[in-house]
């Protein structure tokens, strides 16, 4: 029973840890927007001004012309530093966010089998999972999503795996261009099959062809994909924690079960809180 109530305290720990990271990089984001926003109020403020200055009387087309010249000359290197400005904010963040996401990504690799979780009890993702398709993500150790939006916005997905019985990778990539409507297919890595396993991939893929998280992982190009690909990019990787689910431990005196329960990682923000409060001070 010690031995169970430290594996426990242990999970917990790593669980808190998480949360930790997670609350960190939301305060960082956040004092970000506050920052922006109060740029925003400030522009508004001076295109009230700008509004609220009498316009330009009766021009002829000549000296409306040149008067539009002028502004338009005047616009360009505006436009220019709003560019740059975007970029060095965007880049500012990601470097911000880099630390966070580094020390998330080594809590859970101490955590084995947490993508496995956390994938499988999405609301949507849960119904395209078979039992081997948890099982091959047992094996999954890491997932990492990167973006570039210049010049064009571009998402890879990578899967990080120890070995396994199913594929010989160690890491799985796959890339999609990114519009308003729709993730669409660029790259994939292909994958590397076991030879004991090879035959019955193939089967697998033709003998199913509806959308499920097994074609998508085989088939870069499977209609539908882009719906799971977008699930791991905005819900997923953004917040693991909200799909997590953890063991219910044993009453004591009970055998050694128990059903699986969402873990409410909402719980854990009083206590970041508190704990960023006591750091600052």
């Amino acid at each position: 029973m010690e031995s169970l109530q430290e594996g426990e305290a242990g999970v917990q720990s790593e669980q808190v840890a998480l949360g930790e990271e997670a609350m960190l990089g939301a305060d960082d984001i956040m004092a970000e927007v506050e920052v922006v926003a109060q740029e925003e109020a400030d522009e508004k403020r001076q295109e009230q001004v700008q509004r609220a200055q009498p316009g330009p009387g009766p021009m002829s087309p000549e000296s409306a012309l040149e008067e539009l010249l002028a502004v338009q000359v005047a616009l360009e290197p505006v436009n220019a530093q709003a560019r740059k400005a975007f970029s060095q904010q965007r880049e500012k963040m990601e470097r911000r966010r880099k630390p966070h996401l580094d020390r998330r990504g080594a809590i859970i690799q101490s955590m084995p089998g947490f993508w496995a979780n956390v994938i499988a009890n999405h609301p949507q993702m849960s119904a395209l999972i078979t039992d081997q398709d948890e099982d091959i993500l047992s094996y999954m150790i890491n997932l990492e999503v990167k973006e570039a939006k210049h010049p064009i916005h571009l998402c890879q997905i990578m899967l990080f795996f120890r070995n396994n019985p199913y594929f010989q990778n160690k890491v799985i990539s796959k890339e999609y261009f990114v519009n308003v409507t729709e993730y669409k297919a660029s790259h994939s890595t292909p994958i590397q099959w076991c030879q004991d396993y090879e035959v019955k991939a193939y089967r697998r893929r033709h003998n199913n062809s509806g959308l499920n998280f097994f074609n998508w992982f085989s088939d870069h190009n499977f209609a539908g994909s882009s719906r799971i690909a977008e699930i791991l990019c905005k819900d997923l990787w953004c917040n693991p924690l909200q799909c997590y689910r953890r063991m219910k431990p044993p009453e004591e005196g009970t055998e050694i079960s128990g059903e699986p329960y969402r873990w409410n990682w909402s719980c854990l923000i009083p206590r970041i809180r508190n704990l960023g409060v006591i750091l600052s001070m």
